[in-house]
Formats: C-alpha cells, structure tokens, sequence
C-alpha cells in the first residue's frame, strides 16, 4: 500500500505547487515585478511632493516678499528701473 505521505508525493506536490505559484497571474514573479514598479512610485511620489514644496515656498515668497518678486523680475524678465543701465564685465 502506497503511502499518501511518502517522499516521492511530497516532492512532486512540492514541485506542482511551486509551479502554480510562479507561472500564474499572480504568482512569484508578477509580485517581485509589482513590487519593483511599487518601489519606484514611491520614489517618484517623493521627488513630486519635494518639487510641489518647493513650489509652495516660492508661490509664497512671491506673494509676500516684494525683494524676492524684484529679483525674480530682474534675473528672468531683465527688468530696470528708469536710467539704469547694466554693465557686463
């Protein structure tokens, strides 16, 4: 009488199993890919809020701080006062 238990079953359930679990849908290697696309989201959700802060910061300074709106003003825009003149060295 065979045993349901014998090593040779355990192996081969063993091996179907492990099968199943790397070749389906959502099986070993569809998690390890989910996992490395998760990874880099989060990364990229980090850079996002670090750049939406930083843009934050300078909607406030722009609406708060007329020093900051005069450089902005100068260094993009090449904005002058009346009879300034800029010299280049």
């Amino acid at each position: 009488m065979d045993n349901i238990f014998s090593i040779k079953n355990i192996i081969i359930l063993s091996l179907l199993l492990l099968i199943f679990l790397t070749i389906k849908d959502d099986g070993a290697i569809d998690y390890y890919k989910l996992s490395t696309e998760h990874t880099k989201l989060l990364l990229k959700e980090k850079e996002l809020e670090e750049t939406l802060n930083q843009l934050k910061q300078e909607n406030r300074l722009l609406r708060n701080n007329n020093q900051y709106i005069e450089k902005i003003a100068r260094e993009n825009f090449f904005y002058l006062f009346p009879n300034e003149t800029i010299i280049h060295f």
